[in-house]
């Protein structure tokens, strides 16, 4: 077999959803022989080889693009092979993260087949086709971090629609210093869903649905002038310009009485906190600092998350 120190090649920058340093990579087998193998065949270019039985939502293990490729054993028994199929033939966006199939010599064509009209990117024979393996994982990670490098500095969030991270600190540090000029108000309103009680509970379906129901909560109750972005998964800031203290509350909650649909250990429904910042405009104030800002709503949202559930904290004047 054929090595090479193929790490060399990878992008290891912070520019990339995966964690800094060698890709991270997860097989799904119940073949403890064929896992031992991989991690001797990866072993020389220090890959970070996991691997288990398939999660229960394959898709929401797709999504989180902090692992860098994943290989799956299609000869796993009949319904979980079919379940995993069927979980990412039924993702809206073909995932970034390479789904890699492995067999062996007895695998029928019809099943290799199968694998790639269920959407892998490949289905390649173990062990006979490991070098192979070694230097097409290689190359898909290399394309897979430059797509998370992409979408990291993007200014749109791929899957919402709203600003990204980084867009809306953009748009922030424009209206802070429109807001500055005009002496007009502006307010800051973080938004992150409240610490579970029960959060092993919390699965990643879960968390993924909440994201999915708020940010559209978000696009259908806020004005046409608010400005919405995601910070984290569950973690979302909207800008209100032309808006004071008591409108920036009233804001805040509307969104905070949102119970979501899904429950959590069955009884124990997902829910928001808020913390509110901005400048008032009509007394002077020059401390129109987006970091200030931000850092304000981020403490003041702190402050509701201590308080319980639901709450609304300000930080109005402490910026």
């Amino acid at each position: 077999m054929t090595t090479g120190k193929v790490q060399e090649r990878i992008p290891q920058t912070a520019g990339t959803a995966s964690q800094n340093g060698p890709a991270k990579v997860t097989v799904f087998t119940t073949d403890e022989a064929l896992l031992r193998s991989l991690a001797t065949i990866f072993e020389e270019d220090s890959y970070q080889i996991s691997g288990g039985r398939p999660p229960e939502s394959l898709a929401s293990f797709l999504l989180d693009r902090r692992t860098d490729a994943i290989l799956l054993d299609i000869r796993l028994p009949t319904q979980e092979r079919a379940d995993a199929g069927k979980q990412i033939r039924a993702i809206p966006k073909r995932p970034t993260v390479p789904i890699i199939g492995l067999c062996d010599a007895e695998t029928p064509y019809d099943g290799r087949l199968a694998a790639l009209e269920d959407g892998f990117w490949d289905v390649l024979e173990m062990p006979g086709e490991s070098s192979e393996l070694v230097v097409k994982l290689a190359n898909w990670i290399v394309m897979k971090r430059d797509v998370d490098g992409l979408q990291i500095t993007s200014l749109l969030d791929a899957e919402t629609g709203h600003y990204s991270s980084q867009g809306i600190k953009r748009r922030l540090r424009e209206l802070a210093a429109l807001t500055q000029r005009t002496d007009s108000a502006l307010s800051c309103v973080v938004f992150g869903a409240d610490r579970s009680v029960d959060s092993d509970s919390i699965t990643g379906d879960t968390v993924s649905e909440a994201g999915r129901e708020f940010s559209l909560a978000l696009h259908h109750r806020t004005r046409n002038s608010d400005i919405i972005g995601r910070l984290e998964t569950l973690k979302f800031l909207v800008l209100a310009p032309h808006t004071g203290p008591s409108g920036a509350v009233r804001l805040a909650e509307r969104f905070t009485t949102f119970s979501l649909s899904r429950l959590v250990a069955g009884d124990l429904p997902l829910t928001f906190s808020a913390g509110v910042a901005g400048v008032e405009g009509r007394n002077g104030q020059v401390q129109t600092s987006p970091e200030l800002l931000l850092n304000a709503a981020d403490r003041a949202l702190n402050q509701a998350r201590n308080a319980g559930a639901a709450q609304v904290a300000a930080a109005w004047g402490n910026v």
